[in-house]
């Protein structure tokens, strides 16, 4: 039983380690920090868009 909470408490420490860059660099866009610039890529898109003819 001893083995099997060490096992886990590293297994739980590797993940953590090795996932910490990736939840840092993916936070602003689940945050959504980056909803304003989504909305005005898409509005320079729909004003730059063609004519109708």
């Amino acid at each position: 039983m001893l083995w099997l909470i060490a096992s886990l408490i590293l297994l739980l420490t590797a993940i953590h380690w090795l996932f910490e860059p990736v939840v840092l660099l993916l936070t602003p866009w689940f945050g959504l920090d980056v909803l304003p610039w989504l909305f005005a890529i898409v509005g320079i898109w729909i004003f730059t868009g063609r004519s109708a003819r």
